[in-house]
């Protein structure tokens, strides 16, 4: 051999134990860590692990878990706060993960039913109102991407000594060192494949609860019903008929529930879900609905994903006590679901003060301006300057009456039938009220629109000649006055700040808004 060679070896030798010394540390810190879930062991530096890719890792943890499972639950988000230990005499793996849809269950449950070496006894499904719209937004990834991976030639030993899989382990083991999460995500798990959610109190409930609310009115998501679930729910039932689906509908705040349902389109969709679904499964535990749980907000970490101790009275709702009488939700079946869908649609209507007073701002400062608008004779909108300052006339397309309500209040009507629009309000520089860092507005109005999200509250600030705008949707109702509110964080060196209502689609002489204060925080 020359010496040439010779030199080669010695130094492809002499990078082959470099990269062992490197690799095999990294290897079994990884493996002691297992952020994958690749691995059944469990110990004191793995014990509270990040659901940083759940499909992924509950595909490592069924296949690699060397357990055999009677039962299989699968779900969105919400579901994985069910803890699949709380059935009694059933061994269940809950597979639920962040936006499961009906078109990911079949990839799973062929899977999972592959694994097991048999069919599942029972499935159940919890079911989202949610990812019946037709314009949903689907996994980027189908099963088949995550099974593949988890099957792939020598995945294990690969991800194992991975520096991809190093980052996340450090994560896991500083946060099992110190008994809880180093990380901030949607939750964390321990490894019993049991969800928990982060330390949450009132005051940050309510504010995720508001959150949520208002970005439905602000998005104004155009909804339609799919029927294709239904038939993606009805090939998997014909698919495995030696396994019986145990269906529940999760549950969600009383405010976002009736606030939701006050789009027709929702409510529409709602009743079809509904009466589908026992046309289906003949037996659903309906929990979506205004019960005792859903008022009870500290059930709830923000609008719409349940505690795992609400997840504990589902369990024993839908099995362990499923024979007795349950005080939150309903069953529904052929022969009831049309009655109690009449009955839910009268509790919406009755509880629509409770959800929109949930909006009002509570243990709010004083405010440090409040119009309520005056007693005045019927104007047209050009005359506005000389009747209602400091609320001003920002703009506005078409023609409009300004008169008093019967109640009181500041009436805007259309006075012809196309192409109208309104904005008014109040600009703080004018007013000489100083730009704080925050400012919230709110409103209290009540009317007559075209479309939910047409009246519009918001509050902007220019910096720099450019300007910026916060707004949220409202919807109004014809009979009482509700308060909505928007906030908006205020840029350094604004040059002005603005707040007001735009009003859109003002078409129709029989439109209006009615608005009986306005508030400035």
């Amino acid at each position: 051999m020359n010496v040439y060679k010779q030199w080669l070896l010695k130094v492809l030798a002499a990078f082959m134990i470099l990269g062992c010394l490197f690799a095999i540390p990294i290897a079994i810190f990884n493996y002691t860590a297992d952020p994958l879930w690749l691995f059944p062991h469990k110990n004191e530096w793995n014990d509270v692990q990040q659901g940083f890719n759940e499909r992924q890792q509950k595909v490592n943890k069924f296949k690699y878990g060397e357990e055999q499972y009677d039962a299989l639950l699968l779900g969105s988000s919400r579901s994985t706060y069910i803890n699949q230990h709380d059935f009694k005499d059933l061994k269940v793996f809950n597979f639920a993960v962040s936006s499961m849809y009906a078109e990911e269950y079949k990839g799973y449950i062929d899977y999972a039913k592959e694994i097991n070496g048999k069919p599942f006894e029972y499935i159940f499904l919890g079911l989202d109102f949610f990812a019946t719209n037709k314009y949903r937004e689907l996994a980027e990834e189908k099963p088949e991407f995550y099974t593949e991976e988890a099957d792939s030639y020598l995945y294990r030993i690969k991800s194992t000594a991975s520096f991809d899989t190093l980052k996340k382990s450090i994560s896991v083991y500083q946060s099992s060192k110190k008994n809880q999460p180093v990380f901030i995500d949607h939750r964390f798990y321990n490894r019993e494949n049991v969800a928990m959610p982060f330390p949450v109190d009132d005051q940050l409930r309510q504010a995720r609860i508001e959150t949520n609310i208002y970005q439905f009115f602000q998005n104004n998501e155009p909804y339609e019903y799919d029927p294709k679930v239904m038939e993606m729910l009805k090939q998997l039932k014909n698919e495995n008929p030696k396994t019986k689906f145990i269906v529940y509908t999760t549950p969600v705040t009383l405010p976002r529930f009736v606030i939701e349902m006050q789009n027709e389109e929702y409510l529409k969709g709602y009743e079809h879900w509904l009466m589908d679904l026992t046309e289906t499964f003949g037996t659903v535990h309906h929990f979506m609905d205004i019960n005792e749980m859903t008022r009870h907000l500290p059930n709830f970490i923000d609008s719409h994903h349940f505690t795992p101790d609400a997840g504990t009275k589902i369990v024993q709702a839908i099995w362990n006590d499923r024979n007795k009488y349950s005080d939150f939700g309903v069953t529904l079946n052929k022969d009831n679901a049309e009655s109690e869908i009449v009955k839910i649609k009268k509790e919406i209507k009755k509880a629509e003060k409770e959800a929109y007073d949930y909006l009002i701002p509570i243990g709010s400062k004083s405010t440090p301006y409040s119009f309520v608008p005056p007693n005045f004779e019927p104007f047209s909108a050009e005359e506005w300057l000389s009747q209602l300052m400091p609320m001003k006339l920002l703009g506005m397309d078409g023609n409009f009456q300004v008169t008093e309500g019967s109640t009181g209040g500041m009436v805007l009507k259309p006075l012809n039938e196309s192409g109208n629009a309104i904005q008014t309000g109040f600009s703080l520089t004018d007013m000489n009220i100083s730009a704080s860092e925050e400012h919230t507005f709110i409103v209290s109005l009540k009317g007559k629109t075209a479309n939910p999200g047409d009246v519009q509250l918001f509050i902007q600030d220019q910096v720099n000649g450019q300007w910026e705008r916060k707004a949220y949707n409202t919807i109004p109702a014809e009979d009482v006055s509700r308060s909505f509110k928007v906030s908006k964080k205020i840029r350094k060196g604004a040059e002005h700040v603005m707040v007001g209502i735009h009003w859109k689609n003002a078409d129709s002489e029989d439109h209006w808004i009615q608005i009986d204060a306005a508030d400035i925080y």
